[in-house]
């Protein structure tokens, strides 16, 4: 693939379009202390421009770029107003702009020496804005404001030029922004899926065991923190060889990604499900004691019973066992739950597979209180 290739354009779901916003106003929120001083140091050095065209009326132009651009300048670092970090940018070229194009009013045939000026500020917006909407919502106010000084100032044919011209240069704008906005779609959609791949089995789309151990750990810390229960439940696929022996590997993955498939429908969605390995898998249950997780435990079980997969050799059934723990004050962290969870496993596969068994806790043993002994009287 071209490495230059733009990403179609396409809308992102309503869920990926907010995160993308959202990333991008952090990136806006970071560039704001920069290019806001900046860009206002620039609209007030550009009096220089205007003492060479108009020298009589360069104070007051003066007045009016310093004037605006301290207006704007409360915006360049973050504030207690509830503005987003793009609003803020917004607000910024609002007063900006607008102190160069009324300081180009100001003078003599300013728009005509002032235009390039004008323009350029528009592509500004190019890197800020990520939307059509958001990009004509800023521009909006400064372009009413530039059309109407200027049908006030020029004549008709150069007022038709300069608007010709400020035309070109904002459709210009707008297609870099939409050539931006691609490349960040591209960015974003590659991240998302490295993330997905990081964090998911790439078999059957459960949890990888290194993400779900990262989600199990969290979910025990917040149980523990706030006396929530929580309980985790192990499942191993019985006589998993067999299956693979007779059946074949791909049967064998079939039936991994049918149970992934039945269980992940069987469970909450704040329930977290992964692989720990090979045909064995983790389900953590906040806020859920032992009798739910058992019940919970007991409908994974007949759901995976009642699955049915017809290969070349007929119609394939399959089983599994399931061991469940309860986090109590006897686990020391999340490790210690999972091997109670899996010695209750091993204990459903001894009895017989096809079961769901409780881990039993070890009965905690009070310390020995050993009392000193009087002396005997003589």
């Amino acid at each position: 693939m071209n490495p230059f290739e733009l990403s179609p354009l396409r809308q992102l779901s309503t869920e990926d379009e907010a995160e993308l916003v959202a990333q991008h106003d952090t990136d806006i929120q970071q560039m704001l202390p920069l290019l806001g001083p900046l860009f206002g140091l620039g609209v007030i050095l550009f009096n220089l421009w205007d003492y060479w065209v108009d020298p009589a009326h360069a104070l007051t132009a003066l007045a009016v770029r310093v004037g605006l651009v301290l207006a704007g300048s409360i915006a360049y670092q973050h504030t207690r107003l509830p503005w987003s970090a793009v609003q803020r940018w917004g607000y910024i070229y609002w007063t900006h702009s607008s102190a160069i194009i009324v300081s180009q009013f100001v003078l003599k045939d300013g728009f005509l020496h002032g235009l390039t000026g004008i323009a350029v500020c528009v592509f500004t917006l190019s890197v800020v804005a990520l939307r059509v909407r958001t990009f004509l919502l800023i521009l909006s106010v400064p372009s009413l404001l530039f059309a109407a000084l200027g049908a006030s100032r020029m004549p008709a044919f150069n007022f038709f030029n300069s608007m010709t011209l400020y035309l070109l240069s904002v459709g210009l704008a707008c297609i870099l922004m939409l050539v931006i906005r691609s490349f960040r779609i591209k960015t974003f959609s590659s991240e998302k899926e490295l993330l997905r791949i990081s964090r998911h089995d790439s078999l059957t789309g459960a949890f990888n065991r290194g993400y779900l151990t990262e989600l199990a750990e969290r979910e025990v810390a917040l149980a523990v923190r706030h006396g929530r229960a929580l309980a985790v439940a192990m499942l191993d696929i019985d006589h998993f060889k067999r299956i693979n022996d007779t059946y074949g590997h791909d049967t064998g993955d079939e039936v991994i990604r049918r149970l992934v498939k039945t269980c992940s429908g069987n469970l909450r969605e704040i329930d977290h499900f992964g692989r720990i390995g090979g045909e064995e898998f983790a389900c953590v249950l906040p806020e859920t004691g032992a009798a739910e997780a058992l019940v919970c435990a007991e409908r994974l079980r007949r759901s995976v019973e009642a699955i049915r997969i017809e290969t070349s050799q007929g119609q394939l059934q399959f089983t599994i066992s399931v061991g469940v723990a309860v986090l109590d004050v006897t686990h020391a962290d999340w490790n210690a739950l999972l091997k109670e969870a899996d010695n209750a496993l091993y204990r459903a596969k001894r009895a017989g597979r096809n079961r769901v068994v409780l881990a039993t806790p070890e009965p905690v043993i009070a310390p020995r209180v050993i009392r000193p002994v009087p002396p005997t009287k003589n």
